[in-house]
Formats: structure tokens, sequence, C-alpha cells
């Protein structure tokens, strides 16, 4: 009986689809010559294939369990290559970026030198200003033009830290890291520059409470910018599958 509708079923779709032919393009040699005949031949066609699905039998509870479980067996498959698929891509992609890893290194270190080679200047005199203020008969007068001098360095040294670009030997999905630290180590700098000019307006003589809070505030961002401007280099030569050392030279070497 199944096979019986299915047959009867089959014939009823041919019979529908070569009416929906004629009803656009009558064959005169089905005798279809009209599209009144065409869409009689499409009821017609409808009917029998109504009739041949009344004659196949409802799924046994087994043949739906076995459907199910067929459809499970072809999904799980196709999960098991998938995770193949990306197994193969990650360990072809780790065996790339550890070939790459000597280049990498050297343009990581190279970009590392650069920065620090841009902002020495700004570093030393923070470190005389840093002095002189820490002296016990520190003179406002020496400390002035010495802040001053410090605020110009830090701002000329986040420009020059801002046209460092990220070597074309580091991978292109690896750069974005490399190059949000450098913005790091720029806005690092500059917010070294805002602080001394802060702290150049309280020597100047603007002692105002606000005016004292903000110098405070200034120079506490501009140590944790110090700070995140080498975390940002430690992290985007993690990404890259790089040591501190490799990343950033000797000075880094972990123990």
């Amino acid at each position: 009986m199944e096979t019986l509708g299915g047959l009867i079923g089959l014939a009823g779709l041919i019979g529908f689809v070569l009416a929906i032919v004629c009803l656009i393009k009558p064959i005169k040699a089905l005798k279809m010559g009209t599209r009144k005949r065409a869409l009689a031949g499409l009821g017609i066609s409808f009917v029998v294939m109504m009739i041949g699905g009344s004659l196949m039998p409802d799924p046994t509870p087994e043949e739906l369990a076995a459907r199910e479980a067929e459809r499970a067996a072809a999904e799980e498959k196709a999960a098991v290559e998938k995770a193949d698929r990306e197994k193969s891509d990650s360990e072809r992609a780790a065996q790339e970026l550890a070939a790459q890893k000597p280049a990498i290194a050297t343009a990581a270190q190279s970009m590392w030198t650069q920065v620090s080679t841009q902002v020495s200047a700004c570093d030393t005199a923070s470190k005389y200003v840093a002095d002189v203020a820490g002296r016990r008969n520190a003179s406002v007068y020496d400390l002035y033009p010495m802040v001053q001098q410090a605020q110009s360095r830090c701002s000329e040294a986040g420009t020059n830290v801002r046209r460092i670009d990220v070597p074309d030997a580091i991978p292109r999905d690896k750069r974005a890291a490399f190059a949000e630290a450098v913005t790091t180590c720029e806005n690092a700098y500059y917010a070294k520059a805002s602080a001394f000019s802060q702290m150049g307006k309280v020597l100047d003589g603007d002692m105002r409470p606000s005016a004292v809070s903000e110098a405070r505030q200034s120079a506490d961002r501009a140590q944790a910018g110090t700070m995140l401007c080498a975390l940002g280099f430690m992290k985007a030569g993690q990404e890259a599958g790089l040591t501190m050392e490799e990343t950033m030279g000797a000075d880094f070497k972990e123990e």
C-alpha cells in the first residue's frame, strides 16, 4: 500500500508540474492546448497527489525513532567534523606563528626600543623634577623652570610615540594589540605633560584647593599611565606568543 501510494503521489506530482507548464505555455501534444484544460489538469493532479498521500500509512514509532537516530547521528558527525577542522586550523595557525616568532620578536623589540628612545627625555626630566622636589629646602624658583621643561619634553614624547608604526613582520591579526599599546603609551606621556602643566600652575601661585587636587590627580594618572604603557606591550607580546624578554628585551627577562 505504501508503494502504491508513493507511485500515485509521484504521478500526481508529475502531472501537477506539467499542468503548471501548460498553464504558462500550452502544449498541444499533451492535449492541453488551452489554459482551461491546463487548469483542469492542475486540479486533477492535485487530487491525485492527495489520494496518493492518503494511501501512504503514517510512520510507525520505530520508523520515527530510526529517523531521529539518523538525524542525531548526522548532527553528531557534522559536529565532530567541524571540531576536527577547527583543531586543524588552530594547529596550523600555531605552527605558522611559531615559524614567524623570531621575526615577530625582532619587530616587537624594535617598537619598544623606539618608544623607550622617544620618551627618554621626558623620563629624565621627570626624574630631575622628582629629585629637586624631594629636597628638604626645595626652591619654587628652581623647580618651576624644570617643571616647564618636563611638560614640554613629555608632550613632545607623546607626539613622537604616536608616529611609531607597527612593522609588517607582525602578523595582521596581531597588529591591533601592538597599535593599541602604542596608543596607550602616547596617552600616558600626554598625561605626564598634563600633570606637569597642573604642577606648574600650583608652583606659579594657584594654591586653590581645586588646583592642588587636580595636580595630585593628574600626577596619579600619569604614574598609572606609565605602567599601562609597559603592560600594553607585554599583553600584545603575549597574544603573539612572545615572552616579556622577547617583546621588550633583556631588561624584562623573567626570573
